[in-house]
């Protein structure tokens, strides 16, 4: 199954997480790979990387729209490693049961990574795992072959009446 968390409202890591602890709590393999997150500042990282059965690897750690010195070619690349464990996950004899590719949708939508390839990647991991994509911005193409698709959608959020991201809430 291809399950998508898309939208512009908060939500879409909490429900993958959500369903990470679900499978971890049936037994099931699991593997997290999550882009444009510092490791270890997010609360979620902190207790998942704890956890037996998940496999957790984070690239691309740093958006260029929120580190400026991070380059577009930079985040290019490590993109690109990102998709690279995609592909030897694919190729690999080991299995997983649920694989979350977090804040994938960014990186389709900042053209950090080939859509084609990325929608051709899913594609086969879903013959094997479930698979869910979050992120803003799911490109049509990949919502097109979902199983699931949810849309987060923002109807009032705290940082427009201007208060900063919250510990423990936000990350």
């Amino acid at each position: 199954m291809i399950i998508i968390n898309t939208g512009n409202g908060k939500g879409k890591t909490t429900a993958a997480i959500g369903q990470i602890i679900r499978s971890l709590g049936q037994g099931f393999k699991v593997c997290l790979i999550q882009l444009f997150k510092g490791e270890k500042f997010y609360g979620e990282q902190k207790i998942l990387a704890q956890l037996s059965n998940l496999d957790f690897f984070a690239f691309a750690k740093e958006h260029p729209c929120c580190v400026k010195n991070i380059s577009f070619e930079k985040a290019v690349e490590e993109c690109c490693l990102a998709m690279d464990k995609l592909k030897e996950i694919v190729s690999s004899t080991n299995r997983y049961d649920l694989i979350v590719l977090e804040e994938f949708n960014i990186a389709l939508r900042d053209k950090f990574i080939d859509e084609g390839g990325f929608i051709a990647l899913v594609k086969c991991l879903s013959q094997r795992s479930n698979v869910i994509v979050t992120g803003r911005s799911a490109p049509q193409s990949l919502i097109k072959i979902a199983n699931l698709v949810t849309e987060m959608k923002e109807i009032k959020h705290p940082y427009n009446e201007g208060i900063q991201a919250q510990k423990g809430i936000e990350y």
